[in-house]
Formats: C-alpha cells, sequence, structure tokens
C-alpha cells in the first residue's frame, strides 16, 4: 500500500489545509506582489491543490501605498480572471500624507478602481481610505457608472469617504479607519466634519445594525448619531477621550431603544463623575459579578472595580443592553429576568482586539 498523499485526500480535507497554511501570510516589504501568501509555494505543487488553494489565496486583497502602486497593482489583478470570482474582502488603503507637491490620482487608477469593484460579484468586506482631497474624485467615477456592491456587509471608511455608504446599500456594519479617522491632515482643513458626513450618509443604509466610531466624545456628537441612526442595535465608542463624563454620555446612549452591544475605550479614558465604589467593586443595588468557570483563577482575580462600576451605570442606563465591552480584552455579558431586570454580569477575558476591525 502507498503512502498518504496530498493528492489522496478529499477536497474538504485539503481545503483546511489550505486554509491553515494560508492563515498567517507574508507581506514583502516593497508590497508589488499580488498573492504574497505562503500557500502560493504550495499551490504550484500541483494542478489540484492550485484549484483548492485559489479560494484561500484570492479571498483577501490589500493594496496600500501610493497612486503609482496602486495602480501597478490593479493591472496585476485585472490580468488574473480568477480574482473576481474568489475575493471576498478587499482594503483599498492609500493612507498616505499629500503635500503641495502631490498631485492627484491618474485618471486610469479611478477607471481601474471602478471597474476592478463591478467586478467583484461577490464582496463582502470593503476597506476604502483615499486622501481626503480626493475623495470626490472616485465619488464622481463611482456615480459615473452607477457602481452597486449588493453583497457589501462590512464597510471601513476613511475621512470624506462616506460616499461608499451609497454604493453598499446592505451595508450592515460601518466601521472608519482606527486612530487615522481622527489624524489632523494638511489642506484638509477646510473640508466638513468628517463624522457628521459620515452619519448623514449612514441615514440612508436601511440594514445598518452595527456603528464603530473613533471620536473625542462629547454629548453632541452622541446626539448627532442618535439623530441620524437610532435604531442601531451595536455601537462601538472608540478613541483616544472622552471629553464629557459617563453619567451624561449616558443620558443620550440609553436613548438608543434597540441597542444590545456597547463597546468603550479602556476604562482609564472614561469619566466617571461621583460614582462611589465598594471594595470589591459591586455596585450599592447587589449586582452580582460571575466570571467564566473556564478561566484560570488569575483571570478571574483580574476584574478592576472601576470596569465593574461603568457596567452598574451602563446597564441601569440601557434596559436592553446584552453586552458591554470594555478596551481590548473585557467583556461583560448582561443576565436578566425575563421582564428586563437584571441580575448578574457574567465577565469574559478575550485575546486583545481593536473595537475597528476588519477580519
Amino acid at each position: 500500500m502507498g503512502g498518504l498523499t496530498l493528492e489522496s485526500l478529499n477536497h474538504d480535507v485539503l481545503h483546511q489545509i489550505c486554509l491553515w497554511v494560508g492563515e498567517k501570510p507574508h507581506h514583502p516589504k516593497n508590497g508589488t506582489n499580488l498573492i504574497t501568501n505562503p500557500l502560493d509555494g504550495l499551490s504550484r505543487t500541483s494542478r489540484r491543490l492550485r484549484d483548492v488553494s485559489m479560494a484561500v489565496l484570492l479571498r483577501k486583497i490589500t493594496i496600500n501605498g501610493d497612486w503609482t502602486l496602486a495602480v501597478t497593482r490593479l493591472e496585476e489583478m485585472g490580468k488574473n480572471s480568477s480574482v473576481s470570482t474568489y475575493f471576498r474582502s478587499f482594503k483599498f488603503n492609500l493612507d498616505f500624507r499629500i503635500d503641495e507637491n502631490d498631485h492627484p490620482p491618474p485618471k486610469e487608477l479611478v477607471c481601474m478602481l471602478s471597474t476592478f469593484l463591478s467586478s467583484a460579484k461577490r464582496l463582502q468586506k470593503l476597506w476604502l481610505v483615499i486622501p481626503g482631497l480626493y475623495t470626490e474624485t472616485f465619488a464622481s467615477q463611482f456615480e459615473k457608472v452607477n457602481l452597486v456592491l449588493p453583497d457589501i456587509k462590512t464597510l471601513v471608511v476613511g475621512p470624506y469617504c462616506h460616499f461608499a455608504v451609497a454604493i453598499c446599500p446592505n451595508v450592515r456594519t460601518i466601521s472608519v479607519n482606527g486612530y487615522a479617522w481622527r489624524q489632523k491632515r494638511r489642506f484638509e482643513i477646510a473640508l466638513p466634519n468628517r463624522c457628521r458626513t459620515l452619519l448623514n450618509a449612514a441615514r440612508n443604509a436601511p440594514k445598518l445594525v452595527h456603528l464603530v466610531l473613533h471620536e473625542w466624545y462629547i454629548v453632541e456628537t452622541l446626539e448627532d448619531v442618535l439623530e441620524a441612526v437610532p435604531g442601531i442595535r451595536s455601537l462601538s465608542l472608540a478613541g483616544e477621550q472622552y471629553e464629557d463624563k459617563l453619567p451624561d454620555l449616558l443620558t443620550v446612549i440609553s436613548r438608543f431603544t434597540n441597542l444590545q452591544y456597547l463597546a468603550l475605550n479602556d476604562a482609564i479614558y472614561i469619566k466617571l463623575g461621583d460614582q462611589p465604589t465598594t471594595p470589591d467593586g459591586t455596585a450599592k443595588s447587589g449586582l452580582h459579578r460571575k466570571t467564566d468557570p473556564d478561566l484560570p483563577e488569575t483571570g478571574n482575580q483580574c476584574i478592576d472595580p472601576v470596569y465593574c462600576t461603568i457596567v452598574e451605570m451602563v446597564t441601569r442606563a440601557c434596559k436592553r443592553l446584552k453586552v458591554i465591552r470594555i478596551g481590548k480584552a473585557a467583556r461583560a455579558e448582561i443576565r436578566r429576568h425575563s421582564d428586563g431586570r437584571y441580575v448578574e454580569v457574567a465577565w469574559y477575558f478575550e485575546e486583545e482586539h481593536d473595537l475597528v476591525d476588519f477580519p
């Protein structure tokens, strides 16, 4: 009997192997290759492995850099007819600084991007970041060709890329591009408030469920969110600072009647106001704490009393809330009676991840 070979495995097993091999792609420093995944080497060993691995190799495509590199990458992908069939996630991240010597995007780049996106029959996740002064150039081209991406469920946008919301009629998650969202860029001073322009676009996203922002939070900002998307079920407030105290912010957050998930930044950035805490962090109402029984003892001991106070305050204000995330690792699940009254909080500590995520 001959030994077991990769060729002798069935399709499903080979697919799982390809997923495992391609889990951590290698990105060359020059960033010029379309396929930079170690799976590429394995896929070249046989035609069958090539066929099976293609869906994994091309499921996520990223373009970083400047205008010239973007043109090169789009030209490469245009030569590969399999790209439009397999890719599900596209990150177009031209987050470079501009100055008076920079030139606008080449006309062919704008046309190539709209053509490439038009061919994306199964694209589900889109990350779109373009220097703010030139977003209108891309927006005009997308409108000209009547670009529509009905399968997009997750959309991440940079400043002034709010026009992308209109081409994704079924989007369920809208997120800004993390810390870079708030960075001040020269020559963009005269442009409108980036948060409000995004919220105005989100008004016309009927299936929106989850919104991720990255701001200096004040009551006025949250009022704008409430006015634009009052029915969202999930809200992530990433950022560096909460300018107003949490009790004041909760007067607005509590008015999101469908809100079930709330993610806040790390507790060190949250101003609690005059809220007392007991030595073990439990609130005076008798809210019970409970930790994941599968966690090691060290994990069960690391609940910061401040975190418990935050959860107590938020839970009392938001009657339908089920999950509160604080920072990058702590998650509190709210257990309630059938009548809506809560009885306990179960804490879980997970791997750190950004509130602004693009899996």
